[in-house]
């Protein structure tokens, strides 16, 4: 399995960041931003696979996300529902070009619909890391339950 960049657009530094690390896994890349355009100034050093947009009252509007290039359109987008913005007209955006669009109404929905389209075949086993001091057989038999 590729590794998969995520971007998260929230404008709330103190539930951008528990929601970048409730969603880390090995695979996968977080890159946490303020706004959507700040997610495509340099398109061409790193690709996005998908992105959770958090929609705010007079801060991230879903009006700018209308600013955004058409073919950026085309990478998946999940919603997160908030109290400022409690249900949001997929059709509308759906119209606008935007061809995959997801709404979640919290953390554990936007990690359910992310591993669907990123992890299809579910995610790969964590990797091992060796210990960095070796430990001798020496010390192995020091620490290991005696039998008497």
């Amino acid at each position: 399995m590729d590794y998969k960049t995520i971007f998260i657009v929230d404008p709330i530094r103190n539930e951008r960041i528990p929601l970048a690390k409730f969603l880390s896994e090995e695979i996968f890349t977080i890159m946490t931003f303020i706004s959507p355009n700040d997610c495509f100034k340099k398109p061409d050093l790193i690709r996005c696979d998908l992105m959770v947009f958090v929609p705010r009252k007079d801060k991230n509007e879903v009006k700018h996300l209308m600013n955004i290039k058409k073919k950026f359109r085309q990478i998946p987008l999940i919603f997160l529902l908030t109290e400022d913005f409690p249900d949001i007209n997929l059709t509308e955006i759906m119209a606008n070009g935007f061809s995959n669009v997801y709404k979640a109404g919290n953390n554990e929905k936007v990690r359910e619909i992310m591993l669907g389209l990123l992890a299809e075949e579910g995610l790969p086993p964590r990797t091992e890391v060796p210990h960095p001091v070796p430990i001798t057989q020496e010390v192995r038999d020091a620490i290991s339950p005696r039998t008497e």
